[in-house]
């Protein structure tokens, strides 16, 4: 593992275990295949503050911009293989 990923990996922990799961899922799935854009709004989703990024997550809040993301979280927290 990159020491870049294993940075992320360490920021994907966020104290909350549905978060924690969700952005672990992101980043073991699919991070690697990203565009480099999608790894900039990733790494941007990192700094959120767990409610507003739970409810993003949730999809109690939306934002446009990290969709691709979270509708990737929704996969991979409802088990399904990853969209090729």
């Amino acid at each position: 593992m990159s020491s870049d990923k294993a940075r992320l990996r360490w920021r994907c922990r966020r104290g909350m275990r549905e978060l924690d799961k969700a952005m672990l899922g992101y980043l073991e799935t699919y991070y690697d295949d990203a565009s480099v854009q999608e790894r900039a709004d990733f790494e941007t989703l990192l700094n959120w503050q767990e409610p507003e990024l739970y409810r993003l997550v949730c999809g109690k809040d939306k934002d446009e911009r990290y969709q691709t993301i979270i509708d990737k979280i929704a996969v991979s927290l409802a088990g399904n293989s990853p969209a090729i």
